[in-house]
């Protein structure tokens, strides 16, 4: 199959729509004229939107979706399967099936400037908050993010400027596919290792995608994280780099209240400017040392910088209040792997809840199995733990034979929930005040916390 060029194409059909990137470039394309259908496997609000626009979408996926429709492309999500049978009659007929990051890289190539920021943790927040500062400076910049942004009140926006910053996602190396002039690298943790398979593979895959930064550009790394730092090694471009405490951008006269936080970004160990977040997470500080460090790169000031860090108001599944029930907060979060848990309960703490009791969904049976002892740590530390079934994802479980009973039974503070409807019960017999039960994985848990809201919540947010 050769490279993919849209200037000779009407139709598109995207198997997978629902997905948040997905469902960017299937409003891109419709933007631009094409006639774009699509498919998911499930009713959802990104769905309905969707719909609005006027993009038909087939709930369930059969052959005679693509059948009827006759698209000239097929874009498919990387969770499809080979067994997929609107893939297999794409294939079986001969049109052409390309990767989501196929599509998002011709995208990203028609502007002359990108800054795309990749990472295991933080990639969605640190992508929204140089969003920010662009817009907040007046720059009208586009953007693709991996999360609903709050201030844009959408996954993405077109903008009439030279710049696009997106959400660089190394999964299945998607992420070769891009080429910016500035790549932030915010992290680099053991995740996606079936197929990675070793953190060797996985550093090897980063400094690939390094390489892949247009002449001239710079990489923007995190001084204290030692798998970024190995990426690094032989990297002969221009690097900046970012750290609590190490790099060309740190922080400084750190305070914390309520959650939210503020410091003094120094540059190169001068005062650059004053931030104060108006998002919780102490986390946050480094996701906004990233930004600045990404924004100071493109060309934007430190006032800029500083008043469009505060501007940030968050994404949606990223610490996002649901309801109140008995004095009890509901919250949902979009993290699914043992570091993202860590983070998000020490933001409870500094929150000063008195309780945490995590509604854990697990993601994918090779997450699970993978990273059972790692979990099984993490959750150790929360006060409660509810457990529905595993969130299968993309995948089955003939090769991990696991469950989510497995992981309740190595938890002491553990009880397995059989559905959402469990969940929101459980929620309301155990809620008292100052207790915050925070629904976490990147499947459907969100929908235990709107379900909640819905039968008991006393004020919704």
């Amino acid at each position: 199959m050769g490279q993919l060029n849209l200037d000779s194409v009407k139709k598109v059909y995207f198997i997978g729509i629902g997905g948040s990137s997905m469902s960017s470039l299937a409003e891109i394309l419709k933007l631009r004229g094409y006639e774009v259908c699509g498919s998911d496997m499930q009713q959802s609000h990104t769905v309905e939107h969707l719909e609005k626009m006027g993009i038909c979408v087939t709930v369930g996926q059969k052959a005679e979706n693509i059948a009827n429709f006759q698209p000239e492309v097929v874009i498919k999500t990387d969770a499809i399967m080979s067994t997929n049978p609107e893939l297999i009659y794409a294939e079986q007929h001969h049109i052409p099936v390309y990767r989501r990051a196929v599509l998002l890289g011709v995208l990203l190539d028609e502007y002359p400037m990108t800054i795309g920021v990749a990472g295991t943790h933080g990639k969605t927040t640190t992508t929204s908050m140089i969003t920010s500062i662009f817009l907040t400076a007046g720059k009208d910049p586009s953007a693709i993010i991996g999360g609903h942004m709050k201030q844009i009140d959408s996954s993405y926006r077109i903008g009439k400027s030279d710049l696009c910053i997106f959400e660089s996602c190394e999964f299945k190396e998607s992420f070769l596919h891009f080429h910016p002039n500035i790549s932030v690298i915010l992290n680099i943790a053991q995740d996606h290792m079936e197929y990675f398979k070793t953190v060797e593979n996985l550093i090897h895959s980063f400094q690939t995608y390094l390489k892949n930064t247009r002449p001239g550009g710079a990489v923007i790394a995190n001084a204290e994280d030692e798998n970024s730092l190995q990426m690094l090694s032989g990297y002969s471009g221009k690097v900046v780099t970012f750290g609590l405490e190490k790099g060309d951008f740190t922080a400084a006269n750190i305070q914390i209240s309520h959650g939210l936080t503020s410091f003094d970004i120094l540059y190169q160990n001068q005062f650059f400017c004053s931030v104060g977040l108006s998002v919780p997470g102490r986390h946050n500080i480094k996701n906004a040392l990233a930004a600045a460090a990404a924004a100071y790169t493109a060309g934007l000031s430190a006032s800029e910088i500083g008043q469009g860090l505060h501007a940030y108001t968050g994404a949606q599944r990223r610490f996002e209040y649901h309801c109140k029930i008995n004095g009890a907060i509901v919250a949902d979060d979009y993290g699914h792997h043992p570091d993202a848990y860590r983070v998000t309960f020490q933001t409870a703490r500094d929150m000063g809840f008195k309780r945490i009791i995590a509604i854990h969904q697990p993601h994918t049976y090779s997450r699970t199995k993978m990273m059972m002892d790692e979990f099984v740590a993490v959750l150790k530390t929360v006060d409660h733990v509810l457990i529905p079934p595993i969130y299968a994802a993309r995948e089955t479980n003939d090769l991990y034979h696991v469950c989510s009973q497995d992981l309740v039974d190595r938890l002491p503070n553990a009880e397995f929930v059989p559905d959402f409807e469990h969940i929101a019960d459980r929620i309301k017999q155990m809620a008292q005040p100052g207790d915050l039960f925070i629904t976490l994985g990147c499947g459907d848990i969100y929908k235990a916390a709107e379900l909640t809201a819905k039968k008991y919540g006393e004020e919704i947010f």
